[in-house]
């Protein structure tokens, strides 16, 4: 069965961590690809300019999720893995986590890397919190101001409460809303009929992955 909801950082967080003279900076992002994640990765270098690393760990994905780290010149195995664990400790996805050194000039040695990398992603996953997150997507529907109501009222059933929907008036009326993935299938067959009838004139899906914190009450 497919799964839409996950447990993510509640919001973004930059947290600093001084041992023995380094400083690691623990960044938690979100990332709904690898190549999202990549993306965000490449500008670290840029905001960090003067560190030595820029160690990270992802865990993407919801069914079948990809884990994947990267040491970035540190010894295998001490910078990477364990910042992999902080994030599945905290039990997240779609989850990237970048812990930045600035070398003291004091070596830590394996275990002391180790630490200091968990340490610093496990302080910076707690910052962020975590929340009960969904998938969505965008819907555009378009149809003339006869109908108007008749499609307000038919998103009204389905648990798309006015606040919920976002109407503009040109030449026909557009109501615009956010669609949970797990509803998708069921709407799109409510709306295809009402096409077929003539209360609907267009049916735009923007298949681009919407994240949303789940709250009580979120589609009234």
């Amino acid at each position: 069965m497919t799964r839409y909801l996950f447990n993510a950082p509640r919001t973004d967080s930059d947290v600093e961590l001084i041992v023995k003279k380094s400083r690691f900076i623990g960044s938690v992002r979100v990332a709904l690809s690898a190549e999202e994640a990549a993306e965000i990765i490449k500008a670290f270098p840029r905001l960090y300019p003067k560190a030595n690393h820029h160690c990270w760990a992802y865990r993407i994905g919801i069914n079948q999720a990809l884990e994947h780290f990267s040491d970035a010149g540190e010894p295998a195995g001490t910078a990477g893995r364990p910042i992999l664990g902080a994030i599945k400790r905290h039990d997240l996805y779609n989850t990237l986590i970048v812990v930045t050194r600035y070398f003291g000039g004091i070596k830590l040695g394996v275990r002391g890397l180790i630490e200091a990398y968990g340490q610093a992603a496990e302080m910076a996953a707690a910052e962020a919190g975590t929340a009960e997150m969904e998938l969505r997507n965008a819907l555009e529907i378009s149809c003339g101001y006869e109908h108007s109501k008749t499609v307000a009222s038919a998103l009204r059933k389905l648990g798309f409460g006015e606040s919920s929907q976002s109407a503009s008036y040109g030449e026909d009326v557009k109501v615009k809303l956010e669609v949970p993935c797990s509803m998708r299938d069921e709407l799109a067959l409510t709306l295809g009929e009402m096409a077929a009838r003539g209360l609907i004139s267009g049916i735009r899906w923007d298949d681009k992955p919407l994240v949303r914190e789940i709250r009580s009450g979120a589609n009234s």
